[in-house]
């Protein structure tokens, strides 16, 4: 195999540039390091690069190869993994095939256009704008998309990255590229296509199978293919390609072999496999159609594959290996559900995995970077891993973004986050025409079949707020009829037929949000069924406490915004320009109406502050505070709802956005919040209708023996008031520890706060020392913060030599949301944003610290005003 990637030559249609690309990459990428357009991400620049989208880029490089090697092999297939987006490919002058996807890769088999010596290999990229206006031309009625303040139009019309064209938390930057992978390939005459698996449990129910009848199923799908081979045809007139199957446990001992002979084929009979261990041991070979193969192995009693925080995530690999070479898979036993069945409330929904219902916890993901050559592997090991330390167990693939690649899955998969994954399409009307539906056609089944072997996949979802995009533009209101047939036909009659042909082992959900199959109800504003998108806090300036008037059976999309950190403020813009409607800050403020919710929500829970900092911090508290009320009353309100993913965890630019982590890596406030109100065991207080309540939330598969004390502090930290109880509460439920009317507490509601502590577990063990400590312990104020007469605290804060561990003493009055800030970028607290007590010292854990690490602030909600 030749690895095409690395270096290669960019070349403009006007031939006026001629720089270097590294591949994978993009356009951007590469002129910006060769210094021909300035960093887009800087102040404005993103309005001095988008000629770039709008002209064509060839990327050429040339192969050597030697004369017989050519001839040793019978095939050899070109293969890029993503070709971004409309292009044609040249080989030696030669065109040997066109792209009009980045979702489905390119595959050709080139061996009659190769040369003995120096072989030129040409990709040549249209204008990916040009491109979709050409086809906005094409159609027979105008298809609207959803138009930001600096976008790239139409581009619904193409099967490319929708936010590339921009969004309202996005740049807009129409590249152009190849990434991943990239290859020519020798192969013999047949050659394998995909090879994929969902293993199944026994068909047996639940209450007929016993531990000793754990027998799973092990369907080896095998697809390849062989030049002038159609479907229909005999698939082996002059014999069948022989090929080995084998099964490795965890730890890669072999468990199961099987060898594919044409007889089994020719007969479909069982036979035998190799039996590496005392394994069930027999395999079935099915002949699906022209070109596919399904061996089936079975396997007693594996090790089962959990989500995180419910179990461990053992993987499992399935080697294939023919005369032309070989694949590898990696896969695990598991059983998704989604329950979404109706009940007194509506229709419920939320997922059952192994026969356990989950909580899902998680946040909505979109590309990692803006420039495709960033997205590197680290990249998506950092943020995968900073989302499952903040306790999530699931994430959703947006459909405005891109079908991850491999390693996004495979972490995934390690870490035991659930994927919610929607096809890429999102807040759009979409056409119908056939050539359209056959792209996309193309895609679900390529999709499909390279990711359905992931454990980690627990539902495909057809679209994004495609249903609501229904209503949302005037050509649709005028003739709603023809754009339903139009939603109807491609997500029904296209995605989701290809979906249930290749995986009837999960859920096609038609949209998000929906309440199910075939209904179309309103699902902002409906949260009686189905999945909700609850956007009124945010789009409608409703109070925090606007959550507790809905109970959604799962949230899959909800959030606010949040300015980045300073320091990142300033890798974008100079110091003139530290204040938050300066231009160049303003233009990294894509929603039209942020700064104004922002702004208006600070003045109702807070004093205004007087610097850029303390504006910067104010907006982050805010931010925690909202997504905190929310998931944490909705996890009181278990098992009517089960599930919340806000909105959104990551950014692909430095802008001010929804997101828990910044584009450099920083944590918000929000996600540090977030450790706190996903933790398996956490109490909950909050106020509703006049209430206080106390709820113990509990995630785990124990049951819970605690007491609970519920204080009331005064501004100085002084006790009001204070009620201790034993709690049970069951695994997987909720129990109510306290609810009092706040009229009949001994102290006014201007007067102190309540705090809810966990004291210690059955065992007499302190639950300030678990790894949940902090979710031990909740408060809340019973009136708005700029109401109380809060005391300044006095807070030292000591980072030790090392630089790992920083101790923080608190005097005087309580901190609320108590931030330190530390003069190192990489550094990270384990925990940040805390309430401190009078007296209390806390050791916070300092990641990435080094020696001579120093504290440059610290602030609280008192801080902020004189």
């Amino acid at each position: 195999m030749i690895d095409l990637t690395g270096e290669w030559q960019l070349i403009d249609e006007t031939n006026t540039y001629d720089v270097a690309v590294q591949i994978p990459g993009d356009v951007h990428s590469a002129l910006l390091e060769a210094g021909i357009i300035p960093d887009p991400f800087q102040g404005r620049n993103e309005l001095e690069i988008q000629w770039v989208g709008r002209r064509g880029w060839t990327m050429r490089r040339w192969v050597m190869l030697d004369g017989d090697v050519i001839q040793e092999a019978e095939r050899w297939i070109l293969e890029f993994d993503v070709v971004d987006t409309v292009a044609e490919i040249f080989l030696n002058g030669h065109l040997v095939a066109r792209n009009i996807s980045m979702f489905v890769p390119l595959r050709v088999d080139v061996k009659d256009f190769l040369l003995p010596g120096d072989n030129h290999l040409e990709v040549r990229f249209d204008s990916p704008e040009i491109a979709a206006g050409e086809r906005a031309a094409l159609l027979p009625y105008p298809v609207p998309h959803q138009v930001y303040p600096h976008q790239s139009m139409h581009r619904n019309l193409l099967r490319k990255t929708q936010c590339h064209g921009s969004w309202d938390w996005g740049i807009a930057m129409m590249v152009s590229g190849i990434y991943d992978g990239a290859r020519l390939r020798p192969t013999t005459e047949d050659d394998i296509r995909h090879v994929w698996t969902v293993p199944r449990r026994s068909t047996r129910s639940p209450a007929e199978r016993t531990e000793a009848d754990d027998v799973w199923q092990v369907p080896v799908h095998i697809e390849w293919d062989r030049p002038g081979l159609e479907p229909g045809d005999c698939a082996y007139p002059d014999g069948f390609p022989e090929m080995t199957v084998r099964l490795l446990d965890p730890v890669g001992n072999e468990l199961l072999q099987h060898h594919v002979t044409s007889q089994d084929v020719a007969s479909g009979s069982e036979s035998s496999a190799t039996v590496i261990q005392d394994t069930q041991h027999n395999a079935a070979v099915r002949v699906e159609r022209s070109g596919e193969v399904t061996v089936t192995l079975s396997v007693e009693r594996p090790h089962l594959w959990w989500p995180a925080g419910y179990g461990a995530q053992p993987i499992y690999t399935v080697e294939v290996s023919w005369g032309g070479g070989s694949r590898s898979l990696r896969t695990a036993f598991r059983t998704v559900e989604v329950v979404n069945a109706r009940d007194e409330t509506g229709a419920s929904m939320f997922f059952r995995v192994n026969g356990r219902d989950v909580w899902a916890k998680g946040a909505n993901w979109i590309p990692v970077d803006a420039f495709p050559a960033r997205q590197t592997d680290d990249r998506y090991r950092a943020l995968l891993e900073d989302a499952q330390r903040a306790y999530m167990n699931m994430i959703r693939v947006w459909g405005g973004g891109q079908y991850e690649p491999d390693v996004f899955y495979d972490i995934c998969d390690e870490l035991g986050l659930l994927v919610w994954q929607d096809f890429m399409f999102s807040c759009s009307l979409y056409p119908s025409e056939p050539w359209f539906m056959e792209e996309v056609a193309q895609e679900v089944r390529s999709q499909v079949k390279r990711l359905t072997s992931h454990p980690s996949i627990a539902l495909w979802c057809g679209n994004n707020e495609n249903i609501g995009a229904l209503g949302w533009f005037e050509e649709s209101l005028t003739n709603p009829g023809r754009y339903l047939i139009d939603f109807d036909r491609l997500n029904n009659g296209v995605v989701g037929r290809e979906v249930r042909a290749l995986d009837d082992t999960r859920v096609f959900w038609p949209s998000s949000p929906a309440a199910g199959e075939g209904d179309f109800s309103d699902n902002w504003h409906d949260d009686s069924s189905g999945d909700m998108h609850y956007w009124n806090v945010w789009h409608e300036g409703k109070p925090f406490s606007a959550y507790y008037e809905v109970t959604p059976r799962f949230c899959s999309e909800f959030g606010f915004q949040s300015f980045p950190s300073v320091p990142t403020v300033r890798s974008f813009a100079g110091e003139e320009h530290m204040n938050p409607t300066a231009p160049d800050v303003e233009h990294h403020q894509r929603h039209g109406r942020g700064n104004t919710v922002i702004l208006e929500t600070m003045s109702r829970y807070f004093r205004i502050p007087f610097s850029f900092e303390d504006f910067v911090y104010l907006s982050q508290v805010q931010q925690a505070m909202a997504i905190s009320m929310a998931v944490t009353y909705w996890r009181s309100r278990r098992p009517v709802s089960m599930g919340a993913l806000y909105w959104q965890l990551n950014d692909l630019w430095p802008v001010v956005s929804w997101s828990s982590i910044e584009y450099d890596g920083r944590w918000k406030l929000l996600h540090h919040e977030a450790k706190r109100f996903f933790a398996p065991l956490r109490v909950a207080v909050f106020t509703k209708d006049g209430m206080l309540e106390v709820h113990l939330l509990n995630d785990t598969a124990d049951r819970i023996s605690e007491t609970v004390t519920i204080r009331g502090l005064n501004w100085s930290g002084a006790s009001l008031w204070q009620d201790s109880r034993p709690v049970v509460v069951e695994p997987d439920a909720v129990t109510e520890v306290l609810r009092v009317a706040i009229a009949e507490l001994p102290f006014d509601r201007t007067a102190g706060f309540v705090v809810a502590t966990v004291e210690r577990d059955a065992a007499g063990e302190d639950v300030a020392h678990r790894e949940t400590a902090e979710a031990a312990r909740d408060f809340a104020l019973l009136c708005e913060y700029k109401q109380a007469v809060l005391r300044r605290p006095e807070i030292t804060a000591h980072v030790d030599a090392s630089g790992t561990r920083v101790t923080v003493h608190c005097s005087g009055a309580p901190a609320f949301w108590t931030a330190i800030e530390l003069d190192q970028a990489a550094a990270r607290l384990g925990d940040n944003g805390v309430l401190l007590l009078p007296g209390e010292e806390r050791a916070i854990p300092i990641e990435n610290g080094r020696p001579g690490l120093a504290v440059t602030a610290i602030r609280t909600i008192r801080d902020t005003y004189q």
